[in-house]
């Protein structure tokens, strides 16, 4: 059995169930790519997150939904939610917070007064492009060991992998 590689996975706790399987990958050749991803998602995520908090935001979903009710489509409330893979009760949540934060304001769709469309504020596209600058400049630097050609072929993959249909 292969030995633990600190290289690979720093700063871990060999303890914790759902790692103790994982200690003893030695390299990409060894791990499982669902894992793979899981883990640079994490990292991405938490990085792009506290620039988030920075800016007054909670996180890295404030920015998805901040996004879509801006981009001028008019999306309804359940639409927002499968564009940004995330449940209509979460999302919920997430709206009265910008509601109430000046980010977003809902108002009643043009031909069902019941539906509600979010449209973020100009305060709010401000605080938007502000995290997405500051995330990106994170992002940027937690992935600075990476060659221009490695980053373009990283994107290039991921895009065709997010963009298959599902099941």
């Amino acid at each position: 059995m292969p030995e633990y590689n600190e290289d690979v996975l720093p700063d871990i706790d060999l303890s914790t169930p759902s790692i103790a399987p994982c200690a003893t990958i030695e390299g990409p050749e060894g791990a499982a790519l669902v894992w793979m991803l899981r883990q640079s998602e994490r990292a991405l995520t938490a990085t792009f997150d506290e620039a988030c908090r920075s800016v007054g935001l909670r996180d890295v979903r404030d920015t998805l939904v901040l996004s879509v009710a801006g981009d001028g489509a008019g999306h309804t409330q359940t639409e927002i939610a499968q564009i940004v893979g995330l449940d209509k009760t979460t999302l919920g949540g997430i709206i009265d917070r910008l509601e109430n934060d000046g980010l977003l304001v809902r108002t009643a769709h043009p031909s069902n007064r019941k539906v509600r469309i979010p449209t973020t504020t100009p305060a709010g596209a401000e605080v938007l492009a502000e995290a997405n600058q500051l995330g990106q400049e994170a992002v940027e630097t937690l992935m600075s060991s990476f060659s221009a050609p490695e980053i373009a072929d990283l994107r290039s993959f991921l895009w065709r992998i997010s963009s298959s249909p599902t099941p």
